[in-house]
């Protein structure tokens, strides 16, 4: 229950990014004009986003022809990207449907239902006949990931299951926001970044649309403002996706989620629910020293410390972290082993 609970918040938690940032890129690029410098830029961010999920090996270098049309396909609707849209959710439906009887019944069906949704063809056709279809389509993906949030919060008791919930789906978010905060300041800054990450996000502060799309796509927009008033510059929209301690989605927030929920997982939860501790758990858990690390140092962490060491590189160390937190968490907790005489007995 515990590995698909986890694995149920990561891959819900990776569809509606998926989604976020699909519809960003067409609603930013699809008022880039036809000029032949206007497609290279759309081509370029295109190529970006194919960079942020990964799946460049499955396109030219440099992004495909079309890429309007072939790019969300292939992370909608593509069976051979496992990492699509309508894998994920058939993947997290899958993982519901192993413990149907342990999760609440509304749980079950908002999955369930949205699964066989996306599943239909004629879905699949409405949503690829055009760019408006196509970002209708996304935005509903993010709307059943909210709903599903929703159910969840208001239906799982908070014990191990729950907590392995929140880990799995703050530790995917995490992740996504490094790797779209990194490509996007590289396409952003261009050549600037030689220069060094002061100079570039100087120079690259005279056109803020780009910027407001990357809060847009990462549902920081109204909470930047609310807290800026200065209009939007890429050094105020960075240390907040980075090292804000109360937007949801920046990278030290989700950190911290992850640190509680191992917390409540190793030390707290078995107290209070009257359960055992689940293999692996305990104060001398390495994920849990390594989440409860990478936590403090966000706590003290400044702008210009990651600036000076170089934020492409500080932001591919916080990805390298966040893979090797998951493989610590999948080996501790839920590697699978043969049982021993011993473990029977006990």
């Amino acid at each position: 229950m515990a590995e698909s609970l986890y694995w149920i918040g990561r891959y819900v938690e990776r569809a509606e990014q998926t989604a976020r940032l699909t519809e960003a890129t067409f609603r930013h690029t699809v008022v880039m004009g036809s000029t032949a410098e206007a497609e290279a830029r759309r081509q370029r961010h295109w190529a970006a986003l194919i960079d942020i999920v990964g799946e460049h090996t499955a396109f030219p270098p440099g992004g495909p022809d079309g890429a309007e049309e072939s790019v969300p396909l292939h992370l909608i609707f593509s069976s051979e990207n496992g990492n699509s849209i309508v894998e994920c959710i058939a993947r997290a439906r899958d993982n519901a449907h192993t413990m149907r009887h342990q999760v609440a019944t509304e749980m079950w069906e908002a999955l369930n239902r949205f699964h066989l949704d996306v599943q239909r063809p004629g879905r699949r056709r409405q949503a690829a006949s055009g760019a408006e279809s196509t970002t209708r389509f996304c935005r509903s993906i993010v709307d059943f990931s909210q709903l599903l949030q929703g159910v969840t919060d208001s239906t799982m008791p908070r014990e191990e299951g729950w907590y392995f919930l929140q880990a799995g789906k703050f530790l995917e978010r995490a992740e996504w926001t490094a790797r779209t905060i990194d490509v996007n300041y590289r396409l952003l800054v261009g050549a600037n970044v030689e220069r060094g990450d002061h100079d570039a996000l100087a120079a690259a502060a005279h056109d803020p649309q780009p910027w407001g799309t990357l809060l847009r796509s990462l549902s920081a927009y109204e909470s930047y403002h609310r807290i800026q008033s200065r209009g939007i510059r890429p050094t105020a929209v960075i240390e907040l996706l980075i090292l804000s301690a109360v937007l949801p989605r920046s990278i030290r927030f989700s950190i911290g989620k992850v640190d509680a929920a191992l917390a409540h997982i190793s030390e707290q939860a078995p107290g209070y629910n009257g359960s055992e501790p689940m293999p692996g758990a305990s104060t001398g858990s390495e994920a849990r020293r390594e989440v409860g690390r990478l936590h403090a140092e966000f706590a003290y962490q400044r702008l210009e410390d990651l600036l000076d060491r170089g934020l492409h590189e500080s932001l591919l160390d916080i990805q390298r972290r966040c893979y090797r937190i998951g493989d610590l968490v999948e080996d501790e907790f839920f590697a699978h082993r043969p049982l021993t005489a011993q473990d029977v007995m006990a």
